[in-house]
């Protein structure tokens, strides 16, 4: 990492001896022994996020920024590697990520990115859709989503093996997929239908790739800022970036936005220069179908009860769409 405007963007502290911040003072604090000077209204650390803690701050200027601190030890390591990402994606994409101008162990600021967050959560009013129709997107979402994943998966692989970006192979995404499933099973106790389902996916060897691809890995639609026109112009969050298995951001979509706004993604995929198979749709799907498992995995593997809870609700969904 190099200097920004004056401010640090070093990883100076050793994980070892990693404790989190735990106050807004504490990291509006950090941030300023950086040489970033900030001010903020909040009293209580934004708690939404299942990896950091953050604060949204001013500084002299009147600009936003966001402050983020790691909830974890293994946060710090995995944000040393999205640290890594964003500047290999920064100049290849048509939409914008963040620009981390402070990067320690302990604390990670950032002027916060034009536009909205295509879903909020607000703690008493819930769920709340910002300028995109989940039941039917437009097509000026479409094509810009497209675009934003043709030109991600287009980055070259002698720029990501230089970028330190980690790798998951489709075969050991495979056993990944096996492992969390046979590891979940008691948790979530999917139907027979599903539980088959699932198997036949795994062992359908016609409908996996056969090539690897730059993924973000999370796209959900809180890490998608949009415009007033309902366009994708920023991407949030790129902690779960690597070079994999190209179907997993199509997985998200098609869960979030439904078949035929995939079917549409990848037909503008395609022409934008991304690479399709034939199976990508189907696969994409059942990646989706899938998702539970490896959902439950993750909460039981962090102790966030909040998250399997989340995932038994959409393996019912699912199920019932499997028969």
């Amino acid at each position: 990492m190099t200097e920004h405007h004056g401010l640090s963007s070093t990883n100076s502290c050793s994980s070892s001896s990693f404790e989190p911040l735990d106050s807004v003072g504490a990291l509006l604090e950090a941030a300023r022994r950086e040489g970033l000077r900030l001010t903020t209204s909040q009293t209580e650390l934004d708690q939404t996020g299942l990896d950091f803690l953050v604060v949204h701050a001013t500084d002299e200027a009147g600009v936003p920024w966001i402050v983020r601190a790691p909830r974890r030890r293994a946060v710090v390591e995995a944000a040393r590697v999205e640290a890594r990402v964003l500047s290999l994606v920064r100049p290849r994409l048509p939409v914008a990520v963040p620009d981390w101008r402070v990067h320690t162990d302990h604390v990670i600021a950032y002027p916060r990115l034009g536009d909205v967050p295509a879903v909020t959560v607000d703690p008493a009013a819930g769920v709340r859709w910002n300028r995109v129709d989940p039941a039917a997107p437009s097509a000026a979402f479409i094509a810009s989503m497209a675009g934003a994943l043709a030109a991600l998966q287009r980055v070259d692989a002698a720029s990501i093996e230089r970028a330190g970006v980690p790798v998951k192979p489709i075969d050991d995404a495979r056993q990944a997929l096996a492992k969390a499933m046979d590891e979940t099973r008691a948790v979530l106790a999917p139907p027979d239908a599903l539980w088959a389902r699932w198997h036949r996916w795994l062992d359908d060897d016609a409908v996996w790739p056969r090539h690897l691809a730059l993924v973000h890995g999370d796209l959900h639609a809180g890490h998608m800022l949009v415009d007033e026109g309902g366009r994708l112009t920023g991407i949030l969050d790129w902690t779960e970036a690597h070079l994999g298995d190209p179907s997993i951001d199509f997985a998200l979509f098609v869960g979030t936005f439904g078949k035929a706004a995939l079917d549409a993604c990848i037909a503008r995929f395609e022409a934008a220069g991304g690479r399709v198979w034939p199976g990508l749709a189907f696969h994409a799907g059942e990646r989706w179908a899938a998702f539970p498992a490896l959902g439950a995995m993750w909460g039981i593997e962090s102790g966030n009860e909040g998250v399997i809870e989340q995932v038994r609700s959409m393996l019912g969904t699912i199920a019932a769409e499997s028969g």
